[in-house]
């Protein structure tokens, strides 16, 4: 009886999810290779005019001891806009605060951004919208407006007129795939994505739900092995049973691990959350806008000045420091004398001044990746500066050795790597190597396509038979 019980709750339950299993998996082969369009830091460098630093800087109306640590120098429509935070900004040549766009600033950042990306056309259409398939924050950076390119490619350019920022751009073929991979797998239609409590929950319980089918699908299939008849295989003269009992018995673990870790990358109910053993406060530095000044002298002063398209607040230690963002894509480190390389004896200093626990850590360089810092299918940078603390949680921190930017690996990040990038990814050390790991993944991947395809045809065809018994039953009453 309970075995009957479970094989019906497991029919029924792969009506649905089967083909929501089915779909992940397909996806995920697109996945693989290309997500949701998204704006790279390239793209966005290419659309910005290199700085103007010539006029800088004017009195402006910021307290000699206000907190510049987040500054932001960048051009906007032929002028330099100083940027504090998210709220405020200022011309750096006239003082002036700078306002939210208009449609007419937002057009001059699109077809700067389309000029320097290579995009061909007119705006053929340019709107303030709410929120659309592709602005995936566009609840969060209003005003937003949405230029409409006569390129043939469609593109579609996306202006947060706050920040002044282009934060998306989509052409017609990234759109379209990620019709086939992002939206399907991470079910990222707007209509759901747009509300974001049901987006969640939605993806969770289907999440939990995949994995409870799984495991009973699992159970079922290692309690028949032999079946009835005695033979190891059983459903001979059933294929399309064949194959769903040979792959869901044998790559269900393979469905269940990438199902439960699709459900953990969503960080449900706090199941990889910890408090964390160091406080951002003990790694932050922070810089006044008196200390910023001569370093934005500095980086006006540098010989390859002309090339700067940007620079930003990079505090290290206590000291003032900015980063500066070339034309190319290198980043030069600026302090108030000029370029200033890290270097592993700042940083030794710098944790020694702080003390407590930062300074008891071992600090070494890092030349190649380790288990937390790697690339995958991006580009990392070396030398790192890897400080490994002693506290209960092996708390790892990297210091770029470019701009001094941390990274702090808690115990909840290292759950997240081991679960999202190891598990849902494959992402491990021995298989990071190409084409191994897209031949593995593949291959894999092939695997529970199967196992879920053939529960999902089975489960409809099953139910068409019962349904066609009920009607019978009925009739012949």
């Amino acid at each position: 009886m309970i075995m009957k019980s479970l094989i019906v709750v497991h029919r029924y339950v792969g009506v649905v999810l089967g083909v929501i299993m089915t779909l992940w998996c397909i996806s995920g082969f697109v996945m693989m290779y290309k997500g949701f369009p998204e704006t790279s830091q390239a793209e966005r460098l290419a659309g910005l005019a290199p700085l103007d630093l010539a006029a800088c800087c004017a009195e402006l109306p910021i307290e000699p001891d206000a907190s510049a640590g987040g500054i932001r120098i960048e051009m906007l429509n032929g002028d330099t806009v100083l940027r504090l935070g998210r709220e405020a900004a200022y011309s750096l040549k006239s003082g002036m605060p700078v306002n939210v766009l208009d449609e007419a600033g937002a057009r001059g950042v699109a077809e700067s951004f389309a000029s320097g990306n290579g995009i061909a056309g007119e705006i053929a259409k340019i709107e303030l919208i709410r929120d659309d398939q592709w602005a995936v924050s566009g609840a969060r950076q209003q005003p937003l407006y949405r230029a409409e390119f006569s390129d043939a490619d469609n593109t579609l350019v996306y202006v947060n007129g706050t920040s002044g920022e282009v934060v998306q751009d989509a052409n017609s073929g990234e759109r379209f795939i990620a019709w086939l991979g992002a939206i399907p797998h991470w079910l990222y239609p707007a209509l759901l994505r747009t509300n974001q409590p049901l987006w969640f929950g939605t993806v969770v319980w289907l999440s939990a739900i995949g994995c409870f089918l799984v495991v009973t699908g699992m159970v079922i299939g290692f309690i028949r092995l032999r079946g009835k008849s005695g033979k190891f295989w059983p459903y001979r003269n059933r294929p399309m049973w064949m194959w769903h009992h040979v792959f869901g018995t044998f790559a269900g673990i393979l469905v269940l691990t990438w199902t439960f870790s699709g459900l953990l990358t969503m960080s449900p109910w706090g199941l990889l959350e910890s408090e964390p053993s160091l406080e951002g406060e003990e790694i932050a530095s922070s810089m006044t806008w008196a200390e910023a000044q001569p370093v934005i002298a500095a980086a006006a002063a540098d010989p390859d000045a002309g090339n700067i398209v940007a620079l930003r607040g990079a505090p290290f230690m206590g000291e003032a420091y900015l980063v500066a963002q070339m034309r190319d894509g290198s980043r030069v480190r600026i302090g108030a004398n000029g370029r200033s390389p890290l270097t592993q004896a700042e940083v030794a200093a710098g944790l020694q001044a702080r003390g407590g626990v930062v300074a008891a850590g071992k600090l070494d360089v890092l030349t190649a990746e380790d288990d937390y810092y790697y690339g995958h299918k991006r580009e990392v940078e070396f030398p790192v500066y890897r400080l490994v603390l002693d506290d209960a949680d092996q708390t790892h921190v990297y210091f770029n050795g470019t701009t001094g930017d941390a990274r702090v690996v808690d115990a909840t990040a290292k759950r997240y790597r081991w679960f999202e990038a190891g598990l849902h990814s494959l992402d491990f050390s021995f298989l990071r190597a190409r084409p191994l790991w897209d031949i593995v993944t593949l291959i894999l991947m092939a695997l529970v396509t199967i196992a879920c395809a053939t529960g999902a045809w089975l489960s409809f065809t099953r139910i068409g038979e019962d349904y066609s018994r009920i009607r019978e039953y009925f009739r012949r009453k």
